[in-house]
């Protein structure tokens, strides 16, 4: 699996100013599932996080399946419909934000795998980090 087809890399100087109450946190060892009904993003704020994902519902997902390995600062897009387990590596906790996603927001790739291409790029970046 590249890493590329899913993960879209942003350091930000703004995740430090997210207010308290949109982050959520695994303590060390724990993890937790997601299976999204909408396209989600998530966003490691604090700590590491392994990252398991399907390939979708029935196989069908246009995303690679497998494993996944972000820091803080790093968003993963996640495909409406993917399974997604988020574990801690190491022995510190993990701190995450699991958002929507605004079409404009999202990088041209992704855009275009959701089928919304038409709309401008928002962040002006190459297709994959």
């Amino acid at each position: 699996m590249t890493a590329s087809n899913v993960l879209q890399l942003q350091a930000s100087s703004a995740s430090g100013r997210v207010a308290a109450k949109d982050v959520c946190t695994l303590k060390a060892g724990a993890a937790i599932s997601f299976t999204p009904r909408t396209p989600r993003a998530l966003r490691i704020t604090e700590g590491q996080a392994w990252v398991t994902l399907d390939d979708g519902p029935h196989g069908a997902s246009r995303e690679a399946a497998g494993d996944v390995f972000l820091q803080a600062g790093q968003t993963l897009w996640v495909a409406a419909g993917q399974h997604a387990v988020v574990e801690t590596l190491g022995r510190q906790r993990l701190q995450y934000r699991w958002t929507g996603l605004a079409p404009r927001s999202a990088p041209a790739w992704w855009r275009r795998a959701l089928g919304v291409a038409s709309l401008p790029s928002s962040d002006g970046a190459p297709c994959c980090a």
